[in-house]
């Protein structure tokens, strides 16, 4: 089933429409942003802007960064003038239009702006079952860190992804851990909080961001194997819309780590996870986690 957005825009108009000739279409030559609105603003907007313009710079992408921070204030407008407390906007950035080629003429960019509605936010979830994909992702150090329009990677593992899994730990071509699906992956190791580092593969999520400017975690000085994640303390997943998931098993279908692994009970488990979730609170505003 597919979701009615509540917000629709293309290039600062009311649009539902964008042509067949977009390069985003034809290649995923894109970029874009997928954030958690929450009252009146999306909390991490900042963060998101950075990577959004770094993306631009590095991927050479001609765009006026002010336009999308002026498409990003009339959409928290909107949704306040809707009485829409929660939602998820994605703001989508384009190279344009060409007939056919990869060569790209020097026209104008195209900047589509969505808005959708969103259940209302719990941070308390149950921990998450995970397995671990066949989908290796690629090493390319130009795209690392971005959230460019081609999610094909993404897309095959999720199409892989077993009946009863929540989600699934994708390794790079070399078998190191990367991330999930849609989400950054922290892991506790002597008391520490880490994360995989993201310089070949992978998307720089805006929550591990977050957590690496607050030195809540940091990023792992060696490369992780799935071995060495299964010997962690805790382990927990991470993304603007979500935030902090705890994860509480890994199914490994074969290989010498065959079977299903657990790591401590939920209970002990959203315990562990406290300190990052307290953090990414204060960041997003929500209330404090109730103890009764």
């Amino acid at each position: 089933m597919t979701q009615a957005a509540l917000i629709c825009r293309v290039n600062g108009r009311d649009q539902q429409q964008i042509s067949l000739f977009d390069r985003g279409f034809q290649f995923g030559d894109s970029i874009f942003e997928t954030a958690r609105f929450y009252i009146d603003r999306c909390p991490f907007w900042p963060l998101h802007l950075k990577r959004f313009s770094q993306a631009c710079e590095r991927l050479a992408f001609h765009f006026d960064v002010t336009k999308l921070q002026a498409e990003y204030q009339y959409l928290c407008q909107l949704l306040q003038a809707q009485g829409q407390r929660e939602a998820i906007v994605k703001f989508q950035l384009s190279r344009g239009e060409s007939l056919r080629g990869y060569a790209h003429p020097d026209g104008e960019a195209n900047l589509v702006a969505l808005a959708f509605s969103a259940t209302p936010f719990d941070q308390v979830v149950a921990a998450k079952k995970l397995e671990l994909s066949p989908i290796s992702l690629a090493r390319q150090p130009l795209l690392a860190g971005l959230k460019h329009g081609n999610r094909i990677e993404q897309v095959l593992a999720r199409q892989k992804l077993s009946s009863g899994c929540d989600d699934a730990i994708l390794l790079d071509s070399e078998q190191h851990v990367i991330e999930a699906i849609s989400s950054n992956l922290f892991y506790k190791q002597d008391g520490h909080w880490l994360t995989p580092d993201l310089s070949f593969s992978g998307v720089a999520g805006v929550v591990r961001a977050y957590l690496l400017e607050r030195a809540a975690l940091r990023v792992s000085s060696s490369p992780l194997t799935v071995e060495q994640l299964l010997q962690s303390e805790a382990v927990c997943l991470a993304n603007s819309v979500q935030g902090i998931q705890a994860v509480g098993s890994l199914m490994i279908a074969s290989g010498p780590l065959q079977g299903l692994h657990k790591w401590q009970g939920q209970d002990e488990n959203v315990t562990a996870n406290e300190s990052l979730s307290q953090i990414y609170r204060e960041g997003f505003t929500l209330p404090a986690r109730s103890s009764e």
